[in-house]
């Protein structure tokens, strides 16, 4: 440090919020500077938000769900009128690969089950374990039955 430069001088220098310097004492910067807390949010905001969208951005097939058999599926599942543990599952495009498909239509059936009744236990009427040329397919859809076990 020059000589002549007072101590209360390079602190304001650096930055530093001195305190005022009273009889007997030495004039040393005593308070360490205050953050802008304006940007300690936006810092906190933006690293909030970048580990929102890592966790969102789990899905390896760039956010369109599922893969069964190595391609990706739409598909509902639906209740059959007046029974709600009982449903319908399906997946649209079924040439893609019947494996796929059946997959897909179960998953379906899987989530409907425990979304509406918190198992994914199911007694399959026309279900995955049917043999192939028995599923009911059509040029749009592959369609299976089941039925949801209530704990």
């Amino acid at each position: 440090m020059a000589k002549g430069k007072s101590m209360k001088n390079v602190a304001q220098l650096r930055g530093y919020k001195a305190k005022p310097v009273t009889r007997g004492e030495t004039a040393q910067a005593k308070a360490l500077p205050f953050p802008d807390l304006s940007l300690v949010f936006k810092i906190g905001m933006v690293l909030l938000l970048a580990t929102l969208l890592v966790g969102c951005g789990g899905q390896s097939s760039g956010g369109q769900g599922p893969r069964f058999d190595g391609q990706t599926f739409r598909g509902s599942a639906k209740p059959v009128q007046g029974d709600r543990a009982e449903f319908v599952a399906t997946a649209r495009q079924p040439s893609k690969s019947i494996t796929g498909a059946t997959q897909a239509a179960a998953y379906q059936g899987k989530q409907y089950c425990i979304n509406t009744f918190g198992t994914s236990d199911i007694d399959w009427i026309v279900g995955p374990d049917t043999p192939t040329s028995q599923l009911p397919v059509s040029e749009s859809s592959l369609t299976l039955t089941g039925r949801c076990r209530d704990r």
